[in-house]
């Protein structure tokens, strides 16, 4: 009789014994592919979660950071760039520089391509009084002189692909405000509210300022601060009406919602490229809102950090734990299988005594035992799998895939506990002495 067809008469004959040694290999291939399953869905559900989460907070984030660049577009130059040797303290008290820095400090600026800065304009500005104005009653004025917006500076490091651009800078600059964009033609100014409101000016109106006749070409709005006592004019006539050619005394410029977040960075940036210069940011009240609601996104993007650091840890000790688990299993699998293999022999000492006086090799007698193992060891494989493959996703919610490493792992752990039960029964079974094993049945 060939050898496959002892084998299956085999497994027919000793059916108890073999739908047990199946569910040995079954249990122990099932809870390792069971278990690595379960837990693949579950960390694959729990890191979608998280994805998603912090998805919905980066564009929360960059909706917030866009109306603040269109806020701080609308309220105009929040950086001011202060020259080496001014004491802030004293720039906050006199509201003006003392020192200045040379024009060419503007192009250098412009040059580096700090994204953060936007918009960069050299002014000049002092207080002065009006001569020729007794309706102002020898209050002083502030004069400022202010360069124009050269086209493309708006775009900073944008078009010039910068290093030092942040990844959290729109590629978009927002737009700035059009009293903003260029100062008033030459021979001509634009007025600060309480002046034009006092002197009942207008545009198109000529009024006298040191000796130059100037047409008003713009009444600016009231600002409650120091620009509602300002004359604005080109950079060029305040630099010959102070005598100071070629020189200004700040560099303002349109800051970013990144810029306000990170400003000692942006100070290390600019002093990189103006060593010695300081950076003043001025954050207007209307932007106090957004930007509490921008630091409790970023309070919220610490806490999912924090959240998926503590969900890696779970996971490893979860993995540890199952692998625990499926060892212990799997040594009970193994010793369960090697008791049915043994039992298996012991109960048949007669009938192999007779097989063995009826001239069948030990070599013939162990591939038999060999060959019904691996039989159960390859179906029970197979069970455990499908068991495994059918049970998980109903557990989880379907999300649960049989990878190919848990196929391996399977695979070896069926193998062991097989060899194990074929090596034990065929061992018996070869070294079984006829002549013994029939006195003994």
């Amino acid at each position: 009789m060939r050898l496959h067809s002892v084998i299956v008469r085999e497994l027919l004959h000793y059916r108890w014994n073999s739908v047990a040694g199946l569910a040995a290999v079954m249990l122990a291939v099932g809870a390792i592919a069971g278990t690595a399953m379960l837990l693949g869905a579950y960390e694959t559900d729990a890191a979608g979660a998280l994805r998603a989460n912090e998805a919905r907070l980066q564009e929360q984030l960059a909706d917030m950071r866009a109306d603040v660049d269109r806020a701080m577009g609308e309220l105009g130059f929040n950086l001011t760039i202060l020259p080496q040797g001014q004491e802030v303290a004293d720039w906050y008290a006199q509201d003006e520089t003392a020192p200045t820095m040379p024009e060419t400090a503007v192009g250098k600026l412009r040059e580096a391509g700090i994204a953060a800065v936007r918009n960069p304009v050299g002014q000049l500005r002092r207080r002065v009084t009006w001569p020729e104005e007794e309706r102002w009653k020898g209050w002083p004025v502030v004069v400022l002189g202010r360069g124009a917006i050269e086209p493309g500076s708006e775009t900073g490091a944008a078009e010039r692909g910068s290093n030092s651009r942040p990844a959290e800078v729109s590629g978009e600059p927002a737009p700035l405000a059009e009293r903003y964009l260029k100062p008033p033609p030459p021979g001509s100014v634009a007025l600060g509210h309480e002046i034009h409101q006092t002197l009942g000016l207008r545009q198109g109106d000529e009024i006298r300022f040191h000796g130059r006749t100037l047409r008003v070409e713009r009444c600016l709005l009231e600002e409650g601060n120091r620009d509602d006592i300002t004359i604005v004019m080109t950079l060029r006539e305040a630099q010959e009406l102070l005598d100071q050619p070629g020189h200004i005394s700040e560099i303002v410029a349109q800051g970013t919602s990144w810029a306000l977040e990170n400003i000692e960075l942006l100070r290390q940036q600019v002093a990189q490229v103006l060593p010695g210069s300081q950076v003043v940011q001025r954050v207007p009240d209307a932007l106090a809102a957004r930007l509490a609601a921008m630091h409790a996104g970023r309070i919220e993007r610490q806490r999912l950090e924090q959240e998926r650091a503590a969900q890696a840890e779970l996971n490893r000790d979860r993995r540890r734990l199952a692998g625990l688990i499926n060892l212990l299993v799997v040594a009970s699998c193994g010793l369960w299988v090697g008791w049915l293999a043994w039992s298996n022999v012991a109960e048949r000492r007669a009938e192999i005594g007779i097989w063995r006086a009826c001239g069948l090799r030990a070599r013939r007698l162990a591939a038999i035992f060999l060959g019904r193992w691996v039989v159960l060891g390859a179906a029970g494989t197979a069970a455990g799998l499908a068991a495994a493959a059918a049970l998980a996703p109903g557990a989880v919610g379907g999300s649960a895939a049989l990878e190919p490493g848990l196929l391996a792992i399977a695979v070896v752990v069926a193998l062991v506990l097989s060899a194990l039960a074929a090596s034990v029964a065929a061992l018996a079974a070869a070294r079984e002495d006829p002549a013994t094993a029939l006195r003994a049945g």
